[in-house]
């Protein structure tokens, strides 16, 4: 008996525009120097950090709703009601006709009630009305948005305002530091704890969502808001209300707030080595929207990128570029560097500034990406910029873009359908890229590799790891060699073959870096190979052996990404967490210092006048598979 998968029609909605933006930034622009006036300094020290952390972020003046006695001179919720004001007089619209009103922010003035209560306090010309408050991290401001846009498409509401509004400098202010201080011993606070006192400000960002667009100038039509959680997978990363993020125990649970307080539980702190992460894990998503057919770099005009420090900007870049799908510098728009990073509402801050610009034309394509640090999401927006004399309609939502971000499919193993004019390798990049990144993502879930991140990797973790590595090491060489010879391009054989002299002898640093961390060499040269690493052994050594293996390049795409862009990182983390010196760490080390000109070759061949659709679709498999075993052999390491 048959049976069949029900299948859902499209969905028929309003569409939901975007017709006016408010702000509030309060006080005027505080520049580098003038920080420290209105924060205050630490026990009356002058931070050591400032400079450092202010020359990466890139952010050159901010606003703060202190004064230079560190007074707060307007509360969060006055922040956001303010902007809403500012939406709704740009708009001449009765305040009374707005029925939503969505709140977000990462810290409210007060504990309870909600933020929307609050904000819809301060703001008594509204009538009676329904208000949901959104707390978070830096997608709370796209949560809230997206609440108020469903709405507006579902015919539940007509005119509904999300405002997304920070009051971060208030958690800042010397004074919420000296009891942690105290503990130090006269030392400098942590790198953690003082890391976000120089990355975020505070304003405030408000946006009218109507069922039609404004009846004069411009709007933004909301074509899709997508949101993505990995909590599952992932720690904390940015928190407040613990002292040690690994056991989560409340602030509430310490016997009062003092000792909370004197162990920087109340303070708001990042561990900033898990931010690279959150990047990665957003141009993921990016990826799996192009592959999906919802974004096409070359159709965006504008892309608001939400980086809290211009650092990142070089990183998302540099993922971009290798997967082929960058959107042009010059497309990207931010206000960063003028106005700081103000959390949740830098999304709202952004589009208004751009909003308002007269840089925009009517069905241009605007692109925003949010990621969050929190506990990793990442957020993604669509809008196409209408007049007012385009007719509204209702809008028929495909199936396929009701699919969560998160579960649509990895690229399946064929590029027939790409356009031409696309180019096969451009789509052959961006699928190995999605392939790498996810295969990246799921190693950290594996036990070995979670223990190094973690911290509870141990010396006997190095060993089994060395030792578990080394035949797949030593056949290395030896299936690039088996490859090289059935290869018919000349170019590619002889890359091969320069490959395999250079990988010949890698397994006797291996050996040696065993040795020397106490192992014995009769054991390693007697380890036997693992299930996965017989799997993937067995798999590629029969790929190698085919007439013309040339879809072994996403093989070598997998292994020699691990090298450069893995290895470096697990020799860093390794020789921190067993005290070890480069010279026990030598294999990794190398490999981390080295493989990226095999990258950069590996690239020429990918973007070969002789590459076709069918030769992509089978070095994307191979690569699929590869990653998949390559993980298998390292779960079998208990």
């Amino acid at each position: 008996m048959q049976s069949h998968s029900p299948t859902l029609g499209p969905v028929s909605a309003q569409a939901a525009y975007i017709t006016h933006i408010g702000k509030c930034l309060p006080g005027e622009p505080i520049s580098n120097d003038d920080m420290e006036a209105y924060l205050g300094q630490v026990s009356d020290r002058p931070s050591r950090v400032k400079a450092r952390i202010l020359k990466s972020n890139g952010i050159q003046q901010r606003h703060y709703a202190l004064d230079r006695q560190q007074q707060t001179t307007i509360s969060n919720s006055q922040m956001a009601a303010a902007a809403v004001r500012d939406a709704l007089e740009q708009a001449g619209l009765d305040p009374r006709a707005i029925d939503l009103l969505a709140c977000a922010t990462t810290w409210p003035d007060l504990l309870v009630p909600g933020f929307a209560s609050m904000v819809h306090g301060e703001l008594p010309e509204l009538a009676p009305l329904e208000a949901t408050s959104h707390q978070g991290v830096c997608c709370a401001g796209v949560a809230a948005l997206k609440y108020a846009a469903s709405q507006v498409q579902l015919g539940q509401k007509r005119r509904a305002v999300a405002v997304a509004s920070e009051l971060a400098s208030r958690l800042f202010k010397h004074t919420r530091f000296e009891a942690e201080a105290g503990t130090q011993a006269g030392e400098n606070l942590p790198f953690d704890t003082e890391f976000l006192r120089w990355m975020l400000s505070d304003g405030a960002g408000a946006c009218l969502v109507s069922d039609r667009p404004a009846t004069h100038g411009l709007s933004l039509k909301i074509d899709w808001i997508e949101s993505v959680s990995h909590a599952n997978a992932h720690p904390v990363c940015m928190y407040a209300g613990v002292d040690n993020p690994k056991d989560l125990t409340s602030w509430m649970d310490f016997p009062d707030q003092g000792a909370a307080a004197a162990q920087g539980a109340l303070n708001l702190r990042q561990d900033i080595r898990l931010l690279d992460k959150v990047v990665q894990l957003g141009v993921e998503g990016w990826i799996r929207l192009i592959e999906a057919g919802r974004v096409r770099p070359d159709q965006v005009d504008w892309l608001l990128c939400h980086y809290s420090s211009h650092f990142f900007r070089s990183q998302i870049i540099d993922l971009l570029e290798k997967a082929g799908c960058m959107i042009p510098e010059e497309n990207w728009f931010t206000n960063l560097y003028t106005r700081g990073n103000t959390g949740c509402a830098s999304i709202y801050l952004m589009l208004e500034e751009l909003f308002n610009s007269g840089k925009l034309q009517p069905g241009q394509k605007i692109f925003c990406f949010v990621p969050e640090s929190g506990r990793f999401t990442t957020a993604y927006m669509m809008l196409t910029v209408v007049d007012s004399a385009e007719p509204t309609a209702a809008i028929a939502i495909p199936q396929a873009e009701l699919q969560p971000v998160n579960q649509m499919p990895l690229p399946t193993p064929s590029l027939e359908t790409v356009p031409e004019s696309a180019g096969v390798s451009a789509d052959l990049l961006r699928q190995l890229m999605l392939v790498w990144l996810t295969f990246e993502r799921e190693l950290r879930s594996v036990p070995i590799v979670k223990r190094l991140h973690q911290g509870e990797f141990t010396l006997e973790d190095y060993k089994a790891l060395l030792r578990n590595l080394r035949p797949q090491v030593v056949d290395g060489a030896r299936w690039i060699a088996r490859a090289a010879s059935n290869m018919t391009d000349f170019g590619l054989r002889s890359h091969l073959i320069s490959h395999a002299r250079d990988e010949h002898r890698d397994f006797q640093m291996l050996e040696r870096d065993y040795v020397s961390v106490g192992g014995q060499l009769e054991e390693i040269l007697g380890a036997e190979q693992n299930i996965g690493s017989e799997a993937l052994s067995a798999f590629i050594f029969q790929r190698a052996s085919r007439e013309n293996p040339i879809d072994l390049l996403g093989s070598i795409f997998i292994v020699e990404g691990l090298g450069n862009r893995m290895a470096g990182q697990w020799a860093y983390l390794i020789q921190r967490h067993l005290g070890l010196d480069k010279t026990q760490i030598s294999f990794l080390g190398y490999h981390g210092e080295n493989d990226e000109a095999h990258v950069q070759k590996l690239d020429a061949f990918l973007n070969a006048e002789w590459m076709t659709a069918d030769i992509a679709a089978r070095i994307v498999k191979t690569a699929q598979v590869t990653a998949r075993l390559y993980r298998l052999q390292l779960e079998e390491i208990q």
